[in-house]
């Protein structure tokens, strides 16, 4: 296996992802640690890997994610060709299988949302699953020049913000309260601090 997305903590115990093939989790804490594996939904393992496969994994990870969501773990995965399937799934109680949740073709959401998708761009990718809502997942369109909240149960957009520089990748988080109503101090200087405040903005217009 080759992780090729941040590691995931739920259920008492740390998830390392290969969106290739499934994940691997162990409790960290244990006297005795027991491996596990969970395998990704039948369809979605990928058994033919490309020559460049640090570059494939790095592609593999740009349209599919495996996180926490309403104290649930969900994998995502969207097809790379129009109409561009989005599939949700939840893994059981058991810790062992996926059950299809939603599935919905991004191509006519986003169109009907204001995000058209373009010809000879990229396919939608997915960013992050929102941690307390299941229903909602980040998508980036165009050349990840803005991200996309996309309702999966109701089928549309919910908001969206534009991008000011290219990501690595976005990490789920929930913050305080008093967060959205005050400054972050930080050591840096007036153009940290305004880009700080504008990412909190930023999550609070996600959420309202």
């Amino acid at each position: 296996m080759d992780m090729n997305q941040e590691t995931v903590a739920f259920g008492g115990r740390l998830w390392w992802v290969d969106l290739t093939c499934g994940t691997i989790s162990v409790d960290p804490f244990s006297y005795r640690p027991e491996l596990r594996f969970v395998e990704l939904p039948s369809g979605s393992t990928l058994t033919h890997i490309a020559e460049d496969r640090d570059d494939f994994m790095r592609e593999v990870a740009k349209y599919r994610r495996i996180g926490v969501s309403e104290g649930r773990m969900r994998y995502v995965e969207t097809s790379l060709h129009d109409p561009f399937l989005l599939s949700s799934y939840v893994l059981d109680e058991e810790g062992s299988s996926w059950t299809l949740e939603n599935e919905v073709e991004l191509k006519q959401v986003l169109a009907d949302g204001g995000h058209e998708w373009k010809e000879k761009t990229r396919p939608p990718q997915i960013a992050v699953l929102d941690p307390t809502n299941a229903n909602v997942v980040y998508i980036t369109v165009g050349e990840q020049e803005h991200v996309v909240a996309v309702d999966i149960y109701q089928e549309k957009v919910i908001g969206s913000s534009p991008l000011q520089n290219r990501y690595q990748s976005l990490l789920p988080c929930v913050l305080p309260p008093s967060l959205g109503s005050s400054q972050i101090p930080t050591a840096g200087n007036k153009g940290d601090m305004q880009a700080i405040d504008a990412l909190v903005s930023c999550g609070r217009h996600y959420n309202g």
